[in-house]
């Protein structure tokens, strides 16, 4: 009877397993499908520039200067991983910095329409669907 029992145990354990793993690769799949945007503001005061440098583990998608009022954007579809991570570089007469601007870990819940606002102090991220910030990255000192 305690055969039986063990036998029974590990079968539940074996499906409750097989059923996480099923669910987890597809919420993955589901994340890989949606296309992310971001987009970086320039929000300096009139007449300053300043340039971004974004990139992935596969992708460099190259300098940008904005001049005032201007946006750069971007999309892409997430790895099935979940492991996507773009990160830019950004050069202001205020400062400078490498920032993660997407890291599927923190942002996969936080915004698919991704925006980042650079000011004279750092550069400031929202939460989808938000006018306030809940990220800010300050600068590094030039």
């Amino acid at each position: 009877m305690m055969y039986k029992n063990k036998v029974t145990t590990i079968l539940i354990l074996r499906l409750l397993m097989l059923f996480l793993w099923v669910a987890a690769t597809f919420e993955l799949v589901e994340d890989a499908r949606r296309m992310v945007h971001v987009i970086v503001l320039n929000k300096l005061p009139p007449g300053q520039n300043f340039t971004v440098h974004c990139k992935s583990k596969d992708d460099d998608l190259g300098v940008h200067e904005l001049g005032p009022q201007q946006a750069y954007t971007f999309h892409f579809h997430g790895n099935i991983f979940g492991t996507t991570l773009f990160f830019c570089g950004i050069n202001t007469d205020y400062g400078n910095g490498v920032y993660d601007i997407y890291d599927r870990r923190r942002d996969r819940d936080r915004c698919f329409i991704c925006i980042w606002d650079v000011k004279q102090d750092g550069v400031y991220g929202y939460r989808e669907g938000s006018n306030s910030s809940d990220i800010f990255l300050k600068w590094v000192k030039t």
